[in-house]
C-alpha cells in the first residue's frame, strides 16, 4: 500500500466551517508552513538540508538562496528540539523575517548566539504546557521526548550551553527539551509531532481528537507500540506523515526515503487502529489549502 497524495484530502471533510482559509505546505523534514488570515507560522523550518560531509565533518551555515527562494515571510517560528535539522535555519529566518522564535532553553541559547533580539524569543518549560496566540493561531506546546534509537539512547543529547558559537557542527546541535504542538486555527485543529517519542498523559486533546495529526515516522520503532499509542493519545481524522525524507539530499534532487520508514506497515497500523482514519502525504513542498 502507499499513502495517498493529501490534495485529495480537501475533499474528504477537511473543509474548516466558518473560518478563513488555512494554508498547509510541508517544507520537508519536520517543517511545515501554516498561513490563515494574513499571518504565517513556521514549525521546524529546516531547508538548507546540508550533505554527509557538512553535517558530520564542517561547519553548518543556512543555505541563504534556498531559504530566501522558499520562505516568504514569518511571524512566528515554533522549534520542537534543537537538532540541526529542526532548528539550523530558524536564526537566519527569524533575523530576515523579525519572526517570534519558541522553543526550548536549547533554542534561546542558539538564537543569542546569532545575535537575535531577547525580546523576540520566547523559552518553553519542560514541566508544563505553555500557551500562546499568533494572530489567529491557538497553540500548545506540549513537553514531550526524543526518539531514543541511536542504541537506545537520544542522539547528541543535553543542552546547547549559553557559550555556544556560531558556525557549529552538527553534533553542537544538541536535542535540549523537546515538544509537540497542538495548533488551533479557523475551526480546525492539527498536532505537530516532531519526533518519535511521547508523554501519552500530556497530550491535550479534547474528546472529539485532532483534524490532522502531522506525525513523525522516522525511528519510530526505537518507541514501544509508537503509533498505536499516538493515535489513542490524539485520535485523528486525518494522519499526515513526515520526516521520512532524506534530509541530508538536497530540495532540488528527488526525495529518498529514510531507512527502514515502512510506509506499507504505517497504513496496516492506522488501520488496525481505526479503518475510519485516513492517511495522505504532501509532495515535498506541497501545499494543502484548507477552507
Amino acid at each position: 500500500m502507499h499513502p495517498t497524495d493529501f490534495e485529495e484530502a480537501a475533499h474528504t471533510g477537511l473543509t474548516a466551517p466558518g473560518g478563513g482559509l488555512v494554508s498547509v505546505r510541508w517544507l520537508g523534514t519536520a517543517g511545515y508552513e501554516l498561513r490563515c488570515d494574513g499571518v504565517t507560522l513556521l514549525i521546524d523550518p529546516y531547508l538548507t538540508r546540508a550533505g554527509y560531509r557538512r553535517v558530520f565533518a564542517g561547519s553548518l551555515r543556512s543555505d541563504r538562496a534556498i531559504v530566501d527562494r522558499e520562505i516568504a515571510s514569518a511571524d512566528a517560528i515554533l522549534v520542537s528540539h534543537s537538532h540541526f535539522d529542526h532548528v539550523l535555519d530558524v536564526p537566519y529566518i527569524a533575523a530576515r523575517t523579525g519572526a517570534v522564535v519558541y522553543g526550548s532553553r536549547s533554542t534561546a541559547n542558539l538564537m543569542a548566539a546569532a545575535g537575535h533580539p531577547a525580546e523576540r524569543v520566547v523559552t518553553f518549560e519542560n514541566d508544563r504546557i505553555s500557551e500562546l496566540e499568533v494572530g489567529p493561531f491557538r497553540i500548545e506546546a506540549v513537553p514531550s521526548q526524543h526518539s531514543p534509537f541511536a542504541l537506545g539512547r537520544i542522539p547528541y543529547p543535553g543542552d546547547i550551553p549559553c557559550t555556544c558559537e556560531l558556525p557549529m557542527p552538527g553534533r553542537g546541535y544538541r536535542c535540549g527539551d523537546v515538544f509537540n504542538f497542538a495548533v488551533r486555527v479557523a475551526g480546525r485543529s492539527f498536532y505537530h509531532l516532531g519526533s518519535a517519542g511521547l508523554v501519552d498523559d500530556l497530550i491535550p486533546v479534547g474528546r472529539d481528537g485532532v483534524d490532522v495529526l502531522l506525525l513523525c515516522i522516522a525511528a519510530r520503532f526505537a518507541t514501544p507500540d509508537f503509533v498505536p499509542r499516538v493515535l489513542r493519545a490524539t485520535r485523528p481524522r486525518v494522519v499526515m506523515p513526515m520526516h521520512y525524507d532524506n534530509f541530508l539530499r538536497p530540495l532540488d534532487r528527488t526525495m529518498q526515503l529514510l531507512p527502514r520508514t515502512k510506509f506499507g506497515q504505517l497504513i496496516d497500523d492506522v488501520e488496525r487502529f481505526d479503518r475510519q482514519m485516513v492517511v495522505r502525504t504532501l509532495a515535498l513542498g506541497g501545499r494543502l489549502d484548507v477552507t
